[in-house]
């Protein structure tokens, strides 16, 4: 008898030392969420000052010559870069957990344009264009700061590849689900056999990271289109907005 009840003593200070340790897991999870926070406020805060004069610059000095034309230019990229890195790394605070998002039906024409919006810079200095093939997006459900990221870095991978005018097509097609199949590819009409090749293996090389936390997530896929055993695009599905 006496041994049951310290069996049950020990178990129920076991018990009670578990949630304590659980307890000071979520404060410490609240701590660094705080702390990723300001961090990530204060660089967003820096690196606008750093792009907003570097434009201006890149504006002024157009008279100065193509060097200095060109070293601003890299100022300004990189801070592009890290300014979606940041953006990454924010949103990798909220992957954790959907409770308090918006998870809403998405007007993804208007998400697309914003991802597009964020990467006009790179789109132009590489000569490279868009077509968005919009027939009518799927309804779908998601949270949009998430999509955009998954928009972001799709055409980021897309635009990669070093292949002259290059075209970036953005499209959708609904499954026989109702949910809807999202995709960019490249204009195949537009590459040589080579520059296929290549993009192929860009996308093969492909890390989901970031975008597969997310699909997950959102109750979504992602993955590479395939055709005649060649990688031609990425995609990722979402829920239908029922």
């Amino acid at each position: 008898m006496q041994d049951e009840e310290k069996t049950r003593e020990q178990l129920i200070a076991e018990l009670v030392a578990l949630r304590q340790h659980v307890a000071e897991l979520e404060r410490v999870n609240q701590e660094l969420d705080a702390f990723t926070y300001t961090v990530v406020h204060d660089l967003k805060r820096q690196l606008s000052l750093i792009l907003g004069f570097s434009s201006a610059l890149e504006e002024e000095y157009v008279a100065v010559g193509k060097e200095m034309i060109n070293r601003l230019g890299i100022v300004i990229q990189s801070g592009h870069k890290m300014d979606s890195i940041i953006d990454e790394l924010m949103l990798l605070v909220h992957v954790r957990d959907l409770s308090g998002l918006a998870i809403t039906s998405l007007d993804m024409g208007s998400i697309v344009d914003e991802a597009l919006h964020r990467l006009a810079h790179f789109i132009s200095r590489q000569k490279a264009e868009v077509s968005v093939v919009d027939d009518g997006w799927p309804q779908a459900v998601g949270y949009e700061p998430w999509i955009e990221e998954v928009w972001f870095t799709y055409i980021s991978e897309t635009l990669r590849s070093t292949a002259e005018s290059l075209c970036i097509v953005i499209g959708s097609t609904e499954q026989a689900d109702g949910s809807g199949q999202f995709w960019v590819r490249a204009d195949d009409s537009r590459l040589t056999p080579e520059q296929q090749a290549s993009l192929a293996q860009i996308y093969e090389r492909f890390r989901p990271g970031l975008v597969q936390r997310i699909v997950d997530k959102l109750g979504g896929t992602f993955g590479i289109i395939e055709e005649d055993g060649q990688s031609k695009g990425l995609f990722f599905t979402l829920p239908a907005a029922t």
